[in-house]
């Protein structure tokens, strides 16, 4: 028994409501088919990641406890609003 089929027997035992479930979800994935990127949006993301890239080289090293400390120092305040 093939995929289709095993979808057809078990959608044969959903009740009506279910049905209309399933179908609403099928055309909901229909609906999200997304067209491969152009030539031209992928030299676009190109650019846009190579720039990132060199925004990021241009960065200062610095020592992960440093980062680490600025992370808290930056978390602790959002922390004590969601109390």
């Amino acid at each position: 028994m093939n995929i289709e089929q095993v979808v057809a027997e078990k959608f044969k035992v959903l009740g009506p409501s279910q049905q209309q479930d399933v179908l609403a979800f099928i055309e909901l994935l229909q609906s999200q088919v997304i067209a491969p990127p152009t030539s031209d949006e992928l030299r676009q993301a190109d650019a846009i990641i190579a720039r990132g890239i060199a925004r990021a080289q241009a960065i200062v090293p610095q020592p992960p406890e440093l980062i680490w400390q600025r992370f808290g120092a930056i978390r602790q305040p959002s922390h004590s609003r969601c109390l």
